[in-house]
């Protein structure tokens, strides 16, 4: 198949420095990321008062989260998330994130998420339905569709409520938050005290309070209602227990959970599946690969948790699409004392930013490393891809424990949209900003074209 070189973010020759890279930064933090990250493998920025470095190889970037982890922490990651996730499985440490995280995991194994495929498939197809109203070839905000197609998942695996008003209060508190991320970021990056007054700040806050409120109403709605064990996450939630205390989760921390997946699961998955769309406008031929990989496994029937396993062109798009346009695109480590990784030596203080974008784009490592080729992904090449080359969920310890749920949700809610429509891009090319995720700068819109064997309804 022809490959597509879809647009993608020019980086500056040298590292920006002073009121270049602030004003650079807010525009979209990926743009300052140096060309000499796409091209080498620890690349320090930044001055005695900031120190930074980039590292991009599979061997640095696995020593700081893997091999020497005890050696870094998560303070910027902590700092701009706690505020909103408290001290949930994604932003506590030590002891307190190790229960966490052995509580929650048998949630999230793959026998165990088997019971939520049909919820993904009414998601997809309601988003359809609602297409369907549409004049023939009319344009959909994808972007948006995508968000709303991955919040009824949440409804209906996460977060069950009577309350008809919750889903639009979480979106208007996460929209919110978006818009003050860029200047959360910059201060984080810069050591600015987060303290200091910003542009968007104070609604920033009342969305954070008014987030967690709502959530906790849920919380405990579904603890008094005293559902149905395994029901849905929360309660998987509510009745887990640490392995070696059989300690439960008290309220607030089931707050940060909930909300901790709530973002994990929702805005992640909403990105990777309004990225795959795009990149499936833009190369037909696998569009229609993927058409009738689905034809072929599916045939007209319910796509199944079984059916899932089979689409592996399905799977080799997403995974290809996550590579260029990584979900979650930047995060970092500080280093708590001085220390020499893999030959470099670095200074107490100093943030270990490992770009995840840059790292599925490095030129070293990946050949025709912008282009869209989702056969780097098929079971003969996969296993050559070094772990720490790739790394849309991260890596570590702490890779992102609902994986398995990602995959599986966007893997059925593709091949849905797929068997029933292709779709044409509309207007300029999508540029990637990069603020709690990776989305496109002023939305996505894209043609819907009904399928000759579906029809429009």
């Amino acid at each position: 198949m022809i490959p597509f070189a879809p647009p993608r973010i020019v980086p500056p020759r040298r590292p920006l420095t002073g009121w270049r890279f602030a004003a650079t930064f807010l525009r979209n933090p990926l743009e300052v990321v140096p060309q000499a990250a796409y091209e080498d493998d620890f690349v320090p920025v930044g001055g005695s008062r900031s120190p930074r470095a980039w590292i991009t190889s599979p061997a640095l970037v696995k020593a700081v989260l893997l091999d020497q982890r005890d050696k870094f922490c998560k303070r910027t990651q902590i700092r701009l998330l706690s505020p909103l996730l408290g001290s949930g499985i994604l932003t506590s440490e030590g002891a307190e994130w190790r229960w966490q995280r052995q509580a929650a995991a048998p949630m999230f194994k793959p026998e165990s998420l088997e019971s939520f495929v049909p919820a993904f498939v009414r998601a997809a197809e309601a988003r359809l339905a609602e297409w369907r109203t549409a004049p023939a070839g009319a344009a959909q905000p994808i972007d948006v569709e995508m968000t709303r197609a991955t919040f009824d998942v949440v409804a209906a695996t996460l977060l069950p409520s009577a309350d008809a008003t919750l889903a639009a209060a979480i979106q208007k508190s996460v929209s919110m938050l978006g818009e003050a991320a860029g200047w959360d970021l910059l201060y984080a990056s810069l050591n600015v005290p987060a303290w200091l007054p910003h542009p968007g700040m104070a609604t920033s806050v009342r969305a954070m309070k008014t987030l967690r409120s709502r959530v906790a109403a849920v919380v405990r709605e579904r603890r008094d209602a005293g559902g149905e064990p395994g029901a849905n996450l929360t309660q998987r939630l509510i009745d887990a227990r640490d392995p070696e205390t059989s300690q439960a989760m008290g309220d607030e921390r089931l707050v940060d959970n909930v909300l901790t997946f709530y973002l994990a699961g929702h805005e992640t998955t909403a990105k990777a599946l309004t990225w795959s769309l795009y990149l499936l406008a833009r190369s037909p031929q696998w569009s229609e690969a993927v058409a009738a990989e689905v034809a072929n496994v599916a045939g007209s029937g319910c796509i199944t948790a079984a059916h899932a396993q089979s689409l592996l062109v399905t799977q080799q798009v997403i995974k290809e699409a996550m590579r260029l346009y990584p979900p979650v695109p930047i995060m970092s480590r500080q280093a708590l004392a001085d220390v020499e990784v893999e030959g470099h030596a670095v200074r107490a203080g100093t943030s270990m930013l490992i770009s995840i974008y840059v790292v599925h784009r490095h030129e070293k490592r990946w050949e025709d490393a912008h282009l869209f080729r989702p056969e780097r992904f098929s079971v003969e090449n996969e296993p050559a891809i070094p772990r720490y080359q790739y790394m849309p969920f991260g890596a570590g310890p702490r890779v992102c424990i609902g994986r398995a749920f990602a995959m599986l949700e966007a893997t059925v809610m593709l091949a849905t949209f797929l068997r029933a429509a292709s779709f044409e891009t509309e207007g300029s090319e999508p540029v990637p900003i990069a603020r709690i995720t990776l989305a496109p700068k002023d939305g996505l819109s894209l043609k819907v074209r009904w399928r000759a064997s579906v029809g429009a309804g």
